[in-house]
């Protein structure tokens, strides 16, 4: 699951794309309830800053993510893109963006997810890290399924400094869903 996501400056407007692929080995589909999510425009004069702050928040943004297998599967997924803290990935040299999963469900039921490093720490929403992976725990334990859903949440950050432009800028930030192989 590829996802570019786009900032244009000065007038700026903020848009993931979505593309949806199989999953390698598993023969699973992943795909997106929306191929592209437009944040809005910015204009010089009508940025609300909070105090104190050195990033504009360009809000959060939510879709779906859907998974279907043709036979059980473990679910352990990650994002992969270039990180931009521990936490939140890069726009090109700009801002940042995260990318959390909530209300993740496995053939129907509810599941909680947790850090692949950290499987002691499961719980019902989770922020994907780079170079991290979520597993997907039924009871904590890793659960295997035929189809899985979440909610996908995006947030946007820019800092104040990258809305000092002359023209029309774009900055880009690019990252893909992957289904790993489980065990």
């Amino acid at each position: 699951m590829n996802s570019r996501v786009r900032v244009v400056l000065r007038r700026c407007c903020v848009a993931l794309v979505l593309f949806s692929a199989p999953a390698g080995a598993n023969d699973c589909t992943l795909s997106l309830s929306q191929s592209q999510i437009e944040l809005g425009a910015l204009r010089p004069g009508a940025l609300a800053m909070a105090p104190g702050q050195p990033d504009l928040f360009l809000g959060t943004r939510r879709l779906s993510l859907n998974i279907a297998c043709p036979w059980p599967t473990s679910m352990v997924l990650r994002f992969d893109g270039p990180a931009a803290g521990p936490q939140a990935f890069r726009f090109d040299r700009q801002g940042r963006f995260t990318v959390g999963l909530s209300n993740a469900r496995l053939d129907g039921k509810p599941v909680s997810l947790a850090s692949a490093q950290r499987p002691a720490e499961a719980s019902a929403s989770h922020l994907m890290a780079p170079g991290q992976s979520l597993v997907v725990l039924a009871r904590d334990l890793p659960a295997k399924g035929r189809f899985f859903s979440a909610q996908v949440e995006i947030g946007t950050h820019l800092p104040v400094s990258a809305t000092r432009v002359r023209d029309e800028t774009s900055v880009e930030g690019r990252g893909r869903f992957e289904l790993l192989p489980g065990e």
